[in-house]
């Protein structure tokens, strides 16, 4: 598509993952993690003051990832739970047990 590999191993994308996955301050990390406490996505959304970007964008980018022939099994479960397809306890036993890959 483009992009410059460092946009996402700089510090700008690599800090943005680092925040989301370690820091409960990050909106979409405060939402995930509420989401797999069992909260309606709803509920967690209606009680935030600040917007979490990923609810909205992680169909985008599933469709991005569908459209490259990317595969991306882990925001898809997210994109899904999301979309009330799937509960987290069923993403995680699906993730799990995906075929594993040999390093070449």
């Amino acid at each position: 598509m483009g992009a410059k590999s460092t946009t996402l191993t700089g510090l700008s994308g690599t800090g943005d993952v680092m925040l989301t996955c370690f820091v409960s301050l990050s909106r979409n990390r405060t939402v995930g993690v509420r989401l797999g406490s069992g909260e309606k996505l709803d509920d967690i959304l209606s009680s935030m003051n600040q917007v979490a970007e990923g609810v909205a964008t992680a169909g985008a980018v599933i469709a991005l990832a569908q459209k490259y022939n990317v595969k991306m099994p882990v925001l898809t479960a997210v994109a899904r739970i999301i979309d009330n397809e799937l509960t987290p306890t069923k993403a995680v036993f699906e993730l799990m047990n995906l075929p594993q890959v040999e390093e070449v």
